[in-house]
Formats: C-alpha cells, sequence, structure tokens
C-alpha cells in the first residue's frame, strides 16, 4: 500500500492575497487573469476577494473601479453588469471573443 502525500503548502506570504492584489491594482489597471497571475490564485478565486476590496476600499473612501468587458464582435459593452467575472456570451450577437473587465483603485469618490 503506498501512502498519499500531504498536499503541499502555500508558499509563505508575509502579507494577505487581499493586500496584495491592492498593492497590484495601484501599480495600474488589470484583468482578473493577469491579478492571478501577479498574486497566484485561480483566475476564479480572484473575483471574491475584488467584491471583498471594493467594500473595504469604500469605507477608506477610495473606490474599485472597472471599465467594462466588451465584445470583440460587435463592441456591446457589459456597462450595466453587476459581476465582476467575465461574461461567457455577448446577449447582442452571442459571440463568445469577450474582452475581460479591467479593474484599478481611484483614490476617491471625487
Amino acid at each position: 500500500m503506498s501512502k498519499s502525500k500531504p498536499p503541499p503548502s502555500p508558499a509563505p506570504r508575509s502579507e494577505t492575497v487581499r493586500q496584495t492584489l491592492l498593492e497590484e491594482l495601484r501599480r495600474g489597471a488589470a484583468t482578473a487573469w493577469e491579478l492571478s497571475a501577479r498574486v497566484g490564485l485561480r483566475e476564479r478565486d480572484v473575483t471574491p476577494h475584488l467584491e471583498h476590496l471594493a467594500r473595504s476600499l469604500r469605507a477608506r473612501g477610495e473606490r474599485l473601479s472597472i471599465a467594462p468587458a466588451r465584445c470583440l464582435r460587435c463592441g456591446y459593452a457589459f456597462d450595466e453588469r453587476r459581476s465582476l467575472a467575465k461574461p461567457s456570451r455577448c446577449p447582442a450577437c452571442r459571440g463568445e471573443r469577450i474582452e475581460a473587465p479591467r479593474f484599478r483603485v481611484d483614490a476617491g469618490e471625487g
């Protein structure tokens, strides 16, 4: 009988995932995919952290700005979309070539 190995432990972090995400967003706009590569998370795990980060930023007088996803086939912009995840299909042309939303941190409500 072979013993199964324990799952590898994540690399030690000096800061939390959300602190690292915030630092990356302050450097400039990025998609969830770009953030996942920089921070070392799966892309699907980035959006819940971004939702929480948006609430935390509001409390500090900052905000998470979102450039909406856009269909590369017909140009439809997902301006009214509430979800931070990339849509899978365009409601106008049913195309699947969607440019992901881009996120950044803005310093205040204006």
